[in-house]
């Protein structure tokens, strides 16, 4: 639990400083030390933790570097809050206080420090029989006028719990979480934060003519199921639409991926658990806003019915896909849930969020997620998001003649368009059921999973996607 206080009386205290203001108001003499001694100096990622006997009792100094005032210091304050709390778990005490410099008493400070506390304390574990459960109950933020911002704090503290709800759908094993599993998570957690989901099964996706998202899930035993969720807050207003991707495993159907490159694939809905973690946050926070979100889950799966390179798919669109490769599953789901949110739920701007494209982690890495748009407004806010969040984003190109590479004498459109721009062309192809609406693509192939535990996140799924969404939305308040 996260609480804040004037005064703290503990064995672990933690201090973030900017190395232009290395002044903290008890035991500065041990701080002098260190900076003599060269061990510390307040630089960004640099973390001291030293000891001393005080009665009896050994008593903990753990000292967060965060670089300059001057500095867009927010990722850095979140990896060393979230650094220094893993540090102080395996202390083995019950509680920890945070000693914050005026600089980190206001609002976005303290959210943010909030949320890199929450997070700090998941690890997909589950399934061991011997975990490292942390002894910490208690993190106290202390400070004199921190009861003023105690909203910013529950605000970040549920932003870190609809990340890790995020980071845990992404984590499960696809039998786990399947279309059904993942429906029913979505209505959940729409009963316990109020929105509202509605469940689509076969037939009734059938009748919506969601062809191409029924081909991807003709192989599997799992039955496909439409999510939408829907809150509106704000009567009369805009209604901005989320659409996640909802492949809760893919081995590439009959184009068969590598078996390494499988490993991972229960997270191929890491979009889709965003979307649904992001529409908690904001009914829980009842945001002034409407939001309208659509996930087509399903699971490609390889059987005698599966889909097949060569086939030709209509869209609900009308537009008409040659499937070249069946491992292009993503745009096909995401063509027709698109084309549903703008047709029948009238969506004013709409966002789409998905793992979708190995090629944006080739040219982007593991840190950015790769951007398409139709606007540059839009585009501007999501930047605005992004930086708010260190969720951090990339816009690549849409100049129209990219549409040659997936141009086909067989269909309207080809579904996967060659080794040459694999993201644009993905995003391209998407954006051909777009028109004039407002749009953004979000590829996250990259930033949606770490192979190892950094700062705030942990080894797995990352719930990338989550607080860039919700903050994207909160902001049009501001607009």
């Amino acid at each position: 639990m996260i609480k804040l206080q004037k005064k703290y009386e503990g064995t672990i205290n933690i201090y973030p400083l900017f190395k232009d203001d290395l002044k903290i108001n008890d035991f500065q003499n041990i701080l002098d030390t260190l900076i003599k001694k060269d061990l510390f100096k307040g630089e960004k990622n640099n973390i001291h933790h030293t000891s001393t006997y005080d009665n009896n009792n050994l008593v903990h100094y753990i000292f967060i570097g965060l670089g300059s005032t001057n500095d867009n210091y927010m990722e850095t304050l979140r990896s060393g809050i979230s650094n220094a709390c893993k540090k102080a778990s395996s202390l083995k005490e019950t509680n920890v206080g945070f000693y914050l410099p005026s600089q980190l008493q206001n609002g976005d400070a303290l959210e943010n420090i909030a949320t890199a506390i929450t997070l700090s304390t998941y690890s997909f574990n589950k399934y061991q029989s011997k975990k490292k459960d942390t002894t910490i109950e208690d993190y106290i933020l202390v400070g004199s006028t921190l009861d003023t911002f105690k909203e910013n704090v529950d605000e970040g503290e549920l932003l870190g719990k609809m990340t890790i709800l995020s980071r845990e759908l992404g984590n499960e094993a696809g039998d786990v979480i399947n279309p059904e599993t993942l429906a029913m998570s979505a209505v959940s957690l729409g009963e316990s934060s109020g929105f509202k989901v509605d469940i689509y099964d076969k037939k009734k996706i059938e009748k919506l003519n969601m062809n191409a998202f029924l081909a991807v899930s003709k192989g599997s035993s799992y039955e496909p199921q439409l999510i939408v969720m829907e809150y509106m807050g704000n009567q009369g207003g805009e209604i901005i639409g989320l659409v996640g991707k909802g492949i809760t495993f893919d081995s590439g159907g009959l184009s068969l991926k590598p078996g390494n490159s499988m490993l991972t694939m229960q997270g191929d809905m890491s979009g889709a658990g965003s979307v649904i973690a992001a529409m908690g946050a904001i009914a829980s926070m009842k945001l002034e806003v409407n939001v309208i979100a659509v996930v087509a889950a399903c699971d490609n799966s390889v059987s005698a019915k599966s889909y097949r390179p060569n086939d030709i798919l209509t869209s609900r669109s009308g537009k008409t896909i040659f499937v070249t490769n069946t491992d292009a599953e993503g745009r096909l789901t995401l063509i027709d849930a698109l084309d549903y949110i703008l047709t029948e739920k009238m969506v004013d701007r709409v966002v789409d969020i998905a793992t979708l494209t190995g090629a944006a982690e080739v040219a982007l890495g593991q840190k950015i997620a790769a951007v398409i748009t139709n606007n540059d407004e839009f585009m501007n806010e999501l930047k605005i998001a992004a930086k708010d969040t260190g969720e951090r984003v990339w816009e690549l190109p849409h100049d129209e003649d990219f549409m040659k590479l997936i141009e086909t004498p067989y269909a309207d459109l080809n579904n996967a368009g060659g080794r040459f721009a694999g993201t644009i062309t993905a995003g391209l192809f998407l954006g051909s059921v777009v028109g004039d609406t407002p749009w953004l693509h979000i590829d996250i192939a990259g930033p949606s999973w770490n192979e190892d535990s950094d700062g705030y996140f942990s080894k797995g799924a990352t719930g990338y996607g989550t607080r860039l969404l919700y903050r994207l939305v909160k902001n049009t308040i501001l607009i």
